[in-house]
């Protein structure tokens, strides 16, 4: 029993160890030599589901390490994960300002732009992936959406094609004729009641 609540006590310290060394990392950040190291800590609290200490450690990371697109991407997805949409779409596109050969900032900058319904954008940044990385099936498909979205926009009604659906005339309105009616009511009882039923 003593050796099961001790493996336990070690095991949990085990799993703290990276959430308080993200909460210490906040506090300074002097131990730290590449972005990375606050990039993958930002990652662990956004697995555990703690995105407010993600977005603190991403942005720590972009203020020590202003040169590295990892942190803006990360923050950037972040955004677009939680529905910031147009937050989004500026931290992934600064981070393409910083390495505009970061292709995980390109997708995802791509998927943001076709959620604010600005494909021929998107399209370019497909484009652009694609090119260094023909095998990437997301960006494929992103591609292909794309396009069928450019293809075919939402198409506006002729009013003469709905005056003829609706049986309307250049705005005026005809009744609609009265529906057929169902008789819904039991027959009437004959009036003799000489039948016998058996």
């Amino acid at each position: 029993m003593g050796r099961l609540i001790i493996l336990a006590g070690m095991l949990l310290a085990v799993t703290l160890t990276p959430y308080v060394a993200a909460r210490s990392a906040l506090a300074d950040d002097s131990g730290f030599a590449r972005p990375t190291d606050l990039v993958a800590m930002a990652e662990i609290a956004e697995a555990r589901g703690d995105s407010q200490m993600a977005i603190a450690l991403y942005r720590r990371a972009h203020e020590a390490f202003p040169w590295a697109s990892a942190p803006l991407t990360g923050w950037g997805l972040l955004a677009a994960r939680l529905g910031a949409t147009d937050q989004a779409a500026t931290l992934l596109t600064a981070a393409l300002d910083v390495a505009p050969d970061d292709i995980e900032a390109a997708s995802g900058l791509a998927e943001v732009l076709v959620d604010l319904d600005r494909p021929i954008e998107a399209l370019a940044l497909y484009e652009a992936v694609l090119e260094v990385d023909p095998a990437d099936i997301a960006a494929r498909d992103g591609r292909l959406y794309v396009l069928a979205l450019i293809a075919s926009p939402a198409q506006t009604a002729i009013p003469s094609t709905l005056a003829a659906a609706t049986g309307t005339e250049s705005g005026k309105s005809t009744p609609a004729a009265a529906p057929a009616l169902t008789r819904t009511t039991a027959p009437a009882e004959p009036e003799s009641t000489t039948a016998v039923w058996r």
